[in-house]
């Protein structure tokens, strides 16, 4: 089917304006970590987290629910995937999603993600060392996306989310949404891919963990506290453009790569590489920092350079197909290198079709 003249004009002048929006607001390391929701810059999926995100282009099916949402328009039989990972710091990352086609261009899905923390020992002013019980946080992101094929060559996505974070006593929530558009050259082996993502409301915390009691000094307690509540700060979403482009070397090659523009923390390069053959893929990506800002006054170039550095060393990743009868099983692992203070990020991924 062919695309009209119109419609190709007006993606292009919404992708436009999106890209010249973006990198006005370019994140720096003055404004690092000052950002809500970090639950959201985690990557999902198995072939995702392998190529270091670089996919963006290209990625298709469920797991498009989390990077780029016009991926969904490729689903064409109900599916599903599941997965869980071993993320930072003894955190687990536990990932669900389900989609199936509306139509014959639309397409939808639906997904939840978890970070798990475990039981954490509580401590308070008065038991530093902790006073025997525990609290777990609790961490998701419920999403319901929408795909459509436009054309032979152009796909749109949309998908709306939930964020939410709880703390013992304390809750934030907040709503965002991400869009995304790829875009395939007559000769199949360019492929464009945009996402704007985490586009939302601020995250405040809020409940009875906020409420203090003072007690004036010279006073007894319980003769003459004061009551107060702490308004905390609220803070926006990560929002981010991610820019990607794949090229297919031949029917067996892919290499990938995608430009993160990131509003609150230093923009990435992220390039990869995917390799398949029959029912097997093998995939291998890294990640770098691409703006650094001016250096600190004080810091040598070598703890500057080390400071700035990405956290993020080499991925790595494989997954096979299994036909049974007319669905198909299938299974994958991925693993992203920390290069330091935290263990390297893992995920192993059930996935199926029928």
């Amino acid at each position: 089917m062919n695309i009209k003249i119109d419609t190709i004009k007006k993606i292009y002048s919404s992708l436009a304006v999106i890209v010249l929006l973006s990198v006005s607001h370019a994140g720096t390391l003055n404004s690092a970590g000052t950002a809500a929701g970090a639950q959201l810059l985690i990557p999902q999926g198995s072939e995702n987290i392998a190529l270091s995100a670089s996919n963006g282009s290209a990625v298709s099916g469920v797991n498009s629910l989390f990077s780029n949402p016009a991926g969904l328009a490729s689903i064409t039989n109900m599916s599903g995937s599941t997965s869980n990972g071993d993320y930072i710091a003894d955190t687990q990352l536990t990932n669900f999603a389900f989609g199936m086609p509306l139509n014959g261009t639309t397409t939808m899905a639906a997904g939840v993600r978890v970070l798990d923390f475990g039981d954490i020992p509580r401590t308070t002013s008065d038991a530093t060392e902790g006073d025997g019980s525990t609290f777990s946080p609790s961490f998701y992101v419920a999403q319901l996306g929408v795909g459509r094929i436009i054309s032979d060559r152009v796909r749109v996505g949309a998908t709306g989310k939930i964020v939410s974070e709880t703390m013992d006593d304390v809750t934030a929530n907040a709503l965002a949404i991400d869009l995304g558009v790829q875009y395939s050259f007559p000769s199949e082996r360019l492929h464009v891919g945009v996402a704007l993502k985490n586009l939302g409301s601020r995250m405040q915390y809020s409940g009875t963990g906020m409420e203090q009691t003072l007690v004036p000094d010279g006073t007894q307690p319980g003769t003459n506290n004061e009551n107060f509540s702490v308004t905390a700060a609220d803070n926006p979403l990560p929002t981010s453009l991610d820019i990607s482009v794949g090229y297919a070397l031949n029917s067996n090659l892919m290499v990938t790569s995608s430009f993160q523009n990131y509003s609150y923390q230093l923009n990435t390069l992220s390039v990869g590489a995917k390799y398949h053959m029959n029912d097997v893929w093998f995939g291998a990506g890294t990640t770098m920092n691409v703006q650094k800002g001016d250096q600190k006054l004080g810091m040598s170039d070598v703890d500057w350079e080390d400071y700035t550095e990405s956290n993020w060393g080499f991925s790595v990743g494989m997954g096979a197909n299994i036909d049974i009868g007319t669905s198909v099983l299938s299974v994958s692992y991925s693993l992203r290198q920390s290069k330091e203070y935290f263990d390297d990020y893992s995920s192993l991924e059930v996935s199926f079709s029928f």
